[in-house]
């Protein structure tokens, strides 16, 4: 109704405007006091002017804050006023004749409610409920009053205590830019008013940007409200939002000195469908994806590699109709770029959580290149020795932090004599390099201190291949020395000696003892026990007449072959001093190749097998037996393969109930033979005769009950492991 937008500027136009509110208000059995009617019209007249789109306006919009808004049917006792004081708990009364401060202890009650209850309150509800408790008291009071004034006889109470059932606890979420979120736990009533808590930072310097450049810019509270509107699927009005936002901010940064800003915001409906697919197309625009066709090209219906466990068929992904179609099928679309890749990469299922609940809490991922940076500084704090082929660290350090490792689980460390470090070697490939890793723990920690999270890494060193030599080429002789030195640990004021015990599988121990291998004529590592007689117990020992030399210098001597042990020489256990006195001869006996790699750091005494590498060999040798008997079926040509094509198919069948299609059988004339786990569902009836079958169960279920009791550390009262 006005020319222009610079005559809304003027006193008198100012008061018309406010005039008009106060009406719409009455007419909404609502209303306000006339000074924040009169604020709020001039900031809505200064919003106006600040825009820079040169558009005319067709109305204007003036905001009021909802704790300026009263219902005209609200009792308020305007005979009392709160003081200045900041308390949030405590209001006193005073001479003053002002009238109360309603609007002060609402905010108070606000602040307190949500930043340290964590609760949402019921605005119009508390405002009633605070108006009916104070005319409750005070008409308590002048009934009491005997003669006295109303505020006397409110002066001789101390306090008062106030119910209010508008506060309701608040659902913690997850966080968006590091801001967290809450909820209120009533989801089921209909969403027409949203209260959205910004913290003053946000606040301040949206207010700075004001008081720089006359204009508001609240881009980042409008996209924190925008993302916690989607993640409830609340429809708000954005525009609308932010000016609600500017009018808010403007009208209380002169007066407000609260830590924090409520805000209520009046929601418009808009088509869920609508708003939801236009962001989404939006949104989608981010990344290239597969499309379904090109999915099922990559990686097929039901993928190979998981069998059973990843169907698309068996478990399909329900979406409703006509219900945020586009951000279903855009999300199904992610997923399947996600697994595949997934699978092309080898992420682990365990890898690929860790991502997710990192990228969860944190909302970023850091690029390979700032990880690197990181890597390369973390390490720069380690005392990691480098050469041409190998990294290693000195191994007091070790020591040191395996025994840190270890106190977690044995508290009492300091009362042992000797600590046992265990010194494991083992190759591997990593890419196309052939590495010996090299990692040590401390046993008396228990078995916890043997997982592969708890072993303390001591070097790595690159081979062409693994053999005596060639690691003796390679390990650093300080690397060797260095393990040499370490003779005693000082733990709590207390010195205590280091015994380092060498672990690894049957071929790291040729390797290191300098042994001719399990193809010579004494292959045992821990005895000097010729090969045909390896099977000796005490119940099968002989005399054995041995000729040595020949014509003239033919000689006859008659020898005991009996069982051999592992710690006692005299029973042929090995030793280092046996082992330097045969290779002081001419001739090479006993199996003895060349000296240790280690020197005397190591005596065979001190040597720990690996179990689990026994246990996979001796696994193989059963399961090549078995497909041997099975083989042999009594018949020719295609009769006989229908038949062996028959028990293969049994035998994939099982592998793909247990342990996935990694591992499959196939018809084949070389004697590659596919390592498979030895459970109770074994098919031996289906691929056996009946004698071989009973005969292969109770040869694998023995030695099931041997690893067994190898885990026990009372075996050797038992004597159930000599038994079996």
């Amino acid at each position: 109704m006005y020319a222009s937008k610079e005559i809304l500027k003027d006193c008198r136009v100012i008061d018309e405007i406010s005039k008009k509110v106060i009406d719409v208000l009455e007419k909404k059995g609502q209303k306000a006091r006339g000074s924040s009617v009169i604020k709020a019209s001039k900031n809505a007249v200064s919003l106006l002017l600040s825009k820079k789109k040169e558009i005319v306006p067709t109305f204007l919009s003036v905001y009021l804050p909802m704790s300026t808004i009263e219902s005209i049917g609200d009792t308020v006792v305007p005979t009392v006023s709160s003081d200045d004081d900041t308390s949030v708990t405590s209001y006193s009364l005073s001479m003053n004749s002002k009238p109360m401060n309603l609007e002060k202890i609402l905010s108070d009650i606000f602040a307190y409610a949500f930043l340290e209850l964590k609760c949402s309150v019921n605005i119009r509800r508390l405002k009633h409920e605070i108006s009916k408790q104070i005319s409750h008291i005070v008409q308590s009071a002048r009934s009491y009053s005997a003669g006295r004034s109303t505020i006397g006889a409110l002066r001789t109470i101390n306090q008062f205590s106030l119910f209010f059932k508008s506060i309701n606890r608040l659902n913690e979420e997850w966080s968006t830019m590091g801001y967290i979120q809450y909820r209120n736990n009533d989801d089921l009533s209909p969403i027409l008013l949203t209260q959205i808590t910004f913290n003053d930072t946000l606040i301040n310097k949206t207010s700075s940007s004001f008081d720089l450049l006359r204009t508001l810019d609240v881009d980042e509270l409008s996209y924190l409200s925008t993302e916690c509107a989607l993640m409830y699927d609340l429809n708000l009005d954005i525009p609308t939002l932010e000016e609600a936002l500017k009018t808010k901010i403007l009208f209380d940064r002169t007066s407000s000195s609260l830590s924090s800003y409520f805000l209520t915001v009046v929601s418009k409906s808009t088509d869920a469908d609508t708003f939801q697919e236009s962001r989404d197309q939006i949104l989608g625009n981010d990344s290239p994806s597969f499309s379904v066709e090109e999915m099922d090209a990559i990686i097929g219906r039901t993928y190979s590699a998981r069998g059973v466990k990843r169907s698309y068929e068996e478990d399909p992904i329900l979406v409703e109709r006509n219900k945020n179609r586009h951000r279903q099928n855009k999300v199904i679309e992610n997923q399947r770029d996600l697994l595949h890749l997934k699978d092309t990469y080898h992420l682990t299922d365990c890898a690929f959580n860790a991502i997710f609940q990192f990228i969860r809490s944190k909302r970023k991922l850091c690029s390979l290149k700032e990880i690197e940076r990181l890597r390369k500084k973390t390490n720069g704090k380690l005392p990691i020795l480098f050469t041409s082929t190998s990294a290693h660290i000195k191994f007091e350090y070790a020591v040191r932090t395996a025994i840190f490792v270890a106190r977690k689980y044995e508290s009492k460390l300091e009362q042992f004599n000797i600590l046992n470090i265990r010194f494991d070697m083992d190759g591997t490939l990593i890419g196309n390099k052939h590495i010996v890793a090299i990692s040590i723990n401390c046993t008396e920690g228990g078995d916890q201190c043997q997982t592969s999270k708890n072993l303390v890494p001591l070097g790595l060193f690159e081979v062409q291949k693994e053999n005596t030599e060639l690691l003796r080429k390679t390990l650093p002789v300080e690397f060797i020395n260095d393990i040499k030195s370490v003779k005693r640990i000082s733990i709590g004021g207390k010195d205590i000696d280091i015994h380092v015990r060498l672990g690894g599988d049957l071929m790291n121990a040729v390797y290191v003892f300098g042994l001719a291998g399990f193809s010579s004529n004494y292959p045992c590592i821990f005895c000097t026990q010729h090969k045909d007689d390896l099977h000796i117990t005490e119940d099968t020992a002989f005399d054995k007449t041995i000729v040595e030399g020949k014509g003239k210098n033919k000689k006859t001597a008659t020898v005991h072959i009996g069982p051999t042990y592992y710690h006692n020489l005299n029973k042929r256990a090995r030793s280092l001093v046996e082992q330097k006195l045969c290779l002081a001869k001419k001739s090479n006996e006993l199996g003895y190749k060349c000296e240790p790699l280690f020197g005397d750091l190591f005596d065979y005494q001190d040597y720990c097998v690996d179990t689990l590498h026994m246990k996979l060999r001796v696994f193989d040798v059963i399961l090549k037996d078995i497909l041997s008997y099975a083989s042999r079926t009594g018949k020719y040509g295609a009769e006989h393969l229908t038949i062996i094509e028959h028990k293969i198919k049994i035998l994939n069948q099982h592998c793909e109930k247990t342990v996935g299609k990694r591992f499959f059988f196939q018809v084949d004339t070389d004697d590659k033979i596919k390592l498979l786990f030895f459970i109770d569902s074994f098919p031996y009836d289906d691929i056996l005769t009946d004698e071989i079958a009973k005969s292969a169960r109770t040869v694998a279920n023995k030695f099931k009950e041997i690893l067994n009791e190898v885990k026990h550390t009372n075996i050797k009262r038992k004597g159930v492991l000599k038994r079996l």
